[in-house]
């Protein structure tokens, strides 16, 4: 199994500690918020105002079909995650947040597509920028240094028509530019999106292969990994859907038959799948889910399924695999 890594995100790692001490994460937290002139950004893009509810379920669409973002839904808010490379590779995390330690410096961040309504970041103290698309120079509301999150930090709420894009910015540096980049890049996709509107209604696939960060598959797996510790795994699969809907995950201890922890693990692992009509087209799904049934000392068999469900409700298992597993401890 693997051990803790460096790449846990920060954010995380406070709300591990404040589970451990059984005390509000959140209780005298929080680091002085300033607007300085370097942190400054140059929204002035409009793409994202071209979304109507129309063209957002034709990107959702394409989003959920692309294995660089992550479709999820929590709080009835739906939202696409972008992934980031994790060890040369785009992986899913958690909560999205993805975080990288070098040269004694720590980097986190998170980017995020939400249709109808903002997803948000925890509770607000005054530190979230709240802009919208056309606007040419903003300041962003930095937040300094403070318990658990070490450097500047920031996030970025971006209204566009019926989709709202969310920057998360933490470096040792004052200046935005992550929060820069990823606007534009953004915007970028969006534009070819816009463009290729057509093509993505019929196929469910953009037809711009630098937006997809590898090949769409050419056939079916479904593999789990270890996560970041013991109980932690990584899912990840292939399927070919023919309608719109999500794929999940059950977990099953074999010897008991016993489901394994449901009430975390299926909403944590919902993901909404690219499709096609006649489901010759492979998409990805990939998942972080959680056992905490057992403990890191000992191991047993578990069973595990990806379920696909549809706009009505219908429900297919895709695949199922077993293996030897921990569950995760505190």
């Amino acid at each position: 199994m693997k051990k803790m890594n460096s790449r846990i995100p920060t954010f995380m790692t406070v709300l591990l500690i404040a589970l451990l001490c059984a005390c509000d994460p959140f209780a005298e937290y929080g680091g002085k918020l300033s607007k300085p002139k370097e942190a400054c950004v140059d929204l002035s893009d409009q793409t994202l105002t071209k979304f109507d509810d129309e063209l957002s379920q034709i990107l959702f669409r394409y989003l959920a079909g692309n294995p660089r973002w992550e479709i999820r839904e929590e709080r009835g808010v739906r939202y696409a995650v972008r992934l980031e490379r994790v060890d040369g590779e785009f992986e899913t995390t958690m909560n999205g947040f993805y975080s990288t330690h070098e040269n004694d410096a720590w980097r986190q961040t998170r980017v995020l597509i939400s249709f109808g309504k903002e997803y948000g970041f925890g509770r607000e103290r005054g530190n979230i920028t709240r802009t919208k698309a056309g606007e040419r120079d903003v300041s962003v509301i930095i937040e300094g240094e403070h318990s658990g999150t070490p450097g500047n930090s920031s996030y970025t709420i971006i209204a566009g028509g019926a989709i709202i894009l969310e920057i998360y910015d933490q470096v040792p540096e004052i200046a935005r530019n992550f929060t820069q980049q990823a606007f534009n890049e953004v915007s970028a996709e969006l534009k070819d999106v816009f463009a290729h509107r057509e093509e993505i209604e019929k196929s469910g696939i953009l037809p711009v292969e630098e937006h997809y960060p590898k090949p769409l598959p050419m056939k079916n797996y479904f593999e789990i990994k270890d996560g970041m510790q013991p109980g932690i795994y990584l899912i990840a699969a292939a399927v070919g859907p023919t309608e719109p809907g999500f794929a999940y995950v059950k977990a099953f201890n074999v010897k008991t038959g016993k489901r394994l922890s449901e009430e975390r693990m299926t909403p944590r692992s919902v993901r909404y799948l690219g499709w096609s009509y006649d489901g010759t087209t492979l998409f990805h799904y990939g998942s972080e889910v959680t056992v905490y049934e057992g403990d890191w000392s000992s191991t047993y068999e578990a069973r595990f399924e990806l379920w696909h469900r549809t706009k009505n409700g219908t429900e297919k298992k895709l695949a199922e695999k077993t293996i030897l597993i921990n569950g995760w401890e505190r």
